[in-house]
């Protein structure tokens, strides 16, 4: 099955069939004495990052710049003798779910006073819009796949939602603003262009592929999710609002 919506020119193609995912890259840092090299490496949405240990004590790579949050970190991986090798892969999930923005700090917590800290900074086609409103899960959590280069295959994830639950997918373009008060909550495609209804699996999760079509570098496409959940505040929970701008 597939469905277009068309304004002038093709604003999705919405897939039931499954497409090739964008190329990733492993990027090496490599542990000198009691320092990372480099100190901060540039990376692409999905690709994964990759420590080496060459010696000199035991290492760890950690998320933030706080012990305090040391429960709470995006990763937190060993760089020992016994654990030559540390890897990440960087996700928009990972991004999301973590509240991280384009600049991810991490240290080595047994060398932290040593300054024994780095950065990974990380260029993403999606953002963050926030304006989730909470359901029987919490908030359900929604992020995107995929490079949005012409032609190139992407998917929308939603996560966290209520289980067997009816749900509508707003478009809008870009960019993002206020929004407008909605069940509750705030509804930040606005005015909207597109809306795709669907519902949940079991697990509370909808995943939405499709193409990207021609002619949108530069153009910011908002998505957010609405959820039928009896335990929201006026019966409809919302996901995390997203911009995808074409690459």
């Amino acid at each position: 099955m597939v469905r277009t919506f068309r304004t002038g020119l093709m604003l999705a193609v919405i897939l039931t069939v499954p497409g090739l995912a964008s190329a990733q890259t492993t990027h090496t840092v490599t542990q000198t004495g009691l320092s990372f090299s480099p100190a901060n490496v540039l990376i692409d949405c999905g690709d994964t990052i990759e420590w080496v240990y060459t010696g000199f004590g035991d290492h760890n790579v950690i998320e933030g710049t706080d012990p305090g949050t040391l429960l709470t970190a995006a990763f937190n991986e060993p760089l020992t003798p016994a654990d030559p090798l540390a890897t990440v892969t960087v996700t928009t999930k990972m991004l999301f779910e973590n509240d991280l923005g384009s600049v991810i700090d991490y240290y080595c917590l047994p060398h932290l006073s040593f300054n024994m800290v780095a950065t990974i900074t990380v260029s993403c086609p999606w953002a963050d819009e926030g304006s989730a409103l909470a359901g029987v899960s919490g908030d359900p959590l929604f992020y995107g796949n995929g490079d949005l280069t012409d032609g190139s295959f992407n998917t929308l994830e939603l996560e966290n939602a209520a289980p067997n639950a009816g749900g509508v997918l707003f478009v809008a373009l870009g960019p993002a603003g206020a929004g407008a008060p909605f069940k509750g909550g705030t509804l930040i495609p606005v005015p909207i262009l597109l809306q795709v209804g669907l519902t949940t699996t079991p697990a509370g999760t909808i995943s939405l592929p499709f193409l990207m079509p021609t002619g949108l570098t530069g153009v910011p496409l908002l998505f957010q999710w609405a959820i039928s959940d009896a335990a929201a505040v006026k019966n409809v929970s919302l996901s995390n609002a997203m911009t995808g701008t074409g690459q």
